[in-house]
C-alpha cells in the first residue's frame, strides 16, 4: 500500500514537472509575441513623432500599421523566432534584421500595388531604420534573457561503445540553448550495465537521446521505460523512419498497415514550383545585375582565366547538365584531376574566398533555373565523378534525383560545411516528403540568413573522407593489377582524398 502511494506521488511529480516546463515554454512564446507587438507600436509612434511632430499613431492610415506588423510577425515565424529555445544571440539579431528588411519591402509593394497611398521612400526608410533599432534591440535583449533564465533540460545520450554515431558532438555544437547533457557509452553484451541505465539512470533526466547504433531490442527497452516515466524520447532519423512516419495507416482485415508515402510531387505542385522558379530567377537576374557586374570585374583583375566557368552536374532523373558559376579557383586548380574543395583550399583565389563565403559565386545559376535545368530550392547538384561513387557507397543516394537540383536546399540551411553525406541525403528526403511552396519560401529566407553567419564546424567529414579514400585505394589496386597482368587500360579520373562538402 505504501509502495503504491509512493509510485502515485512519483507519477504526480513527473506530470507536474512536464506541465510546468510546457507552461513555461508557452509563456515565453506569449511574452515574445506581446513584446513584439508592443515594441512595434512604440517604434511606430516614435517614427510618427519624428516625421510629423505629433505623439501617438495615425490611425487614419491603418494599413501603415496592420500590413507591416503582419509581415514582421510572418517573417519572425518563418525564422523560428517564436520558440522557447532561442538561437545564438547574434543569429537571432541577424534574423530580426532581415525580417524587418523583408517586411518593409513587402509592405511598400502591397501599399503601392493596391494604391493605398502615395509611397514616400524617405518616410519608409526612416520607419525602417527606427523599427530596426527598436526590434533588434528588444529581440537581442529577449534572446539574452532566454539564454540566461530559460528552461534547462537535462539530457541523457546513450551511445554504443563499439559503434558511435557522433551524437554527443552534434548536441554539443547544437545552436539551441538549454541542454545539460550526460553521455553514456554502453556495451550491449553487458546486460547488467543496460539494466542500470534503464532502471536507475533514465528517471533522472528530462530527455533521452538514443543513438541509431543501439540495437532495436535495447532501444525498445529504453523507450518502454522512458515512456512509462513520461520522458521525452529522441531517436536519430533514418530514411526508413522518415518515409514510414508520413505514411497512410489503414486496416488490412484485423491488422493495422502503414503504407509508405510515394516520393513525388503532384502536377499542381510541379506547376507552382516551376512558375515560382521563372518569376524568381527573372526578378533576381534584373536586381542583381550590378552585383554580377562587380563580381565579374573583381574576378577579371584578381586572377587570369574566364569569369564564368561551366561544369557537368546531375539534376532530376540523373540528367547531365552544365552548371554555371563564377570562377573562384585558379585556372590550373584541377591539373591533377578532380578534387573536392576543402574549407581553406589553397586553390581558391582571394576574390573566390569572398564569393564562396557569401555564396555570390552561385548567381550565374539563376540562368540554369530560368532554362529549367535547376530549381530555386532542391538538392545541390553534385559532379558525376563523385556522385557515381556516392551512388554505390551511400545508401539511398539516388533518391535525391526525384526532383531538380537546386540553387539552395534543405541540407544547405540545416546542415553544416562538414555534414555527413548520408545526413545530407536524409535532409534531401525530408524536403521531398514535406514539400510545399511555404517550405520553399522558408528555405530561401534561411539561406539569406546563412549568408551572414559562418557555421561552426566539427572537423573533417569522416564519412566522405572514408568513401573517397576507398575510391582512391580501389583505383590504385586496379592499376597495380593491370600493371602485373600487362593489360593496357584506361586510367580512371583520379579522386583525391580531400574532405569537405
Amino acid at each position: 500500500m505504501i509502495k503504491q502511494r509512493q509510485k502515485r506521488k512519483k507519477k504526480l511529480r513527473i506530470g507536474a514537472t512536464i506541465m510546468r516546463n510546457d507552461t513555461k515554454a508557452k509563456l515565453i512564446v506569449i511574452l515574445l509575441i506581446v513584446g513584439d507587438i508592443l515594441v512595434f507600436f512604440i517604434g511606430s509612434a516614435f517614427s510618427q513623432y519624428l516625421m510629423a511632430g505629433s505623439s501617438g499613431i495615425n490611425t487614419d492610415n491603418w494599413h501603415n500599421i496592420i500590413i507591416p506588423l503582419f509581415f514582421i510577425m510572418f517573417f519572425f515565424f518563418m525564422y523560428d523566432l517564436y520558440t522557447a529555445q532561442t538561437d545564438e544571440v547574434f543569429n537571432s539579431a541577424i534574423a530580426v534584421f532581415l525580417s524587418i528588411i523583408m517586411a518593409t519591402v513587402s509592405s511598400v509593394i502591397i501599399i503601392y500595388l493596391f494604391r493605398l497611398e502615395t509611397v514616400s521612400v524617405i518616410i519608409w526608410l526612416l520607419r525602417f531604420a527606427i523599427l530596426e533599432l527598436f526590434m533588434v534591440s528588444w529581440r537581442t535583449f529577449a534572446a539574452s534573457m532566454i539564454k540566461r533564465f530559460g528552461e534547462t533540460r537535462s539530457c541523457l545520450i546513450i551511445e554504443n561503445m563499439h559503434n558511435t554515431s557522433r551524437l554527443a558532438r552534434k548536441l554539443k555544437y547544437s545552436s539551441n540553448y538549454g541542454r545539460e547533457a550526460t553521455y553514456y557509452m554502453i556495451d550491449e553484451n553487458n546486460n547488467e550495465e543496460i539494466d542500470v541505465i534503464i532502471n536507475d539512470k533514465i528517471k533522472d533526466y528530462d530527455q533521452i537521446f538514443i543513438s541509431p547504433a543501439i540495437s532495436k531490442q535495447v532501444t525498445q527497452r529504453i523507450m518502454n521505460k522512458a515512456t512509462l516515466l513520461h520522458k521525452q524520447i529522441s531517436v536519430l532519423a533514418d530514411l526508413d523512419s522518415v518515409t514510414t512516419m508520413h505514411g497512410r495507416i489503414y486496416q488490412l482485415d484485423d491488422t493495422p498497415v502503414i503504407e509508405k508515402k510515394i516520393l513525388h510531387m503532384t502536377r499542381m505542385q510541379r506547376f507552382i514550383k516551376r512558375s515560382f522558379d521563372i518569376v524568381f530567377s527573372l526578378v533576381l537576374c534584373m536586381l542583381t545585375l550590378p552585383i554580377i557586374a562587380c563580381c565579374a570585374i573583381a574576378i577579371h583583375f584578381d586572377s587570369e582565366g574566364p569569369v564564368i566557368y561551366k561544369q557537368e552536374r546531375y539534376t532530376k532523373n540523373k540528367k547531365v547538365f552544365n552548371v554555371y558559376k563564377f570562377r573562384t579557383m585558379f585556372i590550373d586548380a584541377e591539373k591533377n584531376g578532380a578534387q573536392l574543395a576543402t574549407e581553406d583550399d589553397p586553390r581558391i583565389t582571394k576574390v573566390g574566398k569572398f564569393l564562396r563565403a557569401t555564396r555570390l559565386d552561385e548567381l550565374p545559376q539563376l540562368y540554369n533555373i530560368l532554362f529549367g535545368q535547376m530549381s530555386v530550392v532542391g538538392p545541390r547538384p553534385e559532379r558525376p565523378v563523385f556522385a557515381d561513387y556516392f551512388s554505390e557507397n551511400v545508401n539511398n543516394y539516388d533518391t535525391r534525383y526525384f526532383v531538380k537540383a537546386g540553387l539552395t536546399g534543405y541540407a544547405q540551411v540545416y546542415g553544416k560545411y562538414n555534414t555527413r553525406v548520408s545526413d545530407k541525403i536524409l535532409m534531401d528526403m525530408i524536403y521531398i516528403i514535406n514539400y510545399s511552396f511555404l517550405l520553399d519560401i522558408k528555405i530561401i529566407l534561411l539561406t539569406a540568413k546563412t549568408m551572414f553567419i559562418k557555421s561552426a564546424t566539427e572537423g573533417l567529414d569522416e564519412e566522405r573522407d572514408s568513401i573517397l579514400s576507398s575510391a582512391e585505394n580501389e583505383e590504385k589496386r586496379r592499376m597495380e593489377t593491370v600493371k602485373k597482368l600487362g593489360i593496357k587500360g584506361e586510367k580512371n579520373e583520379n579522386i583525391h582524398n580531400n574532405s569537405g562538402v
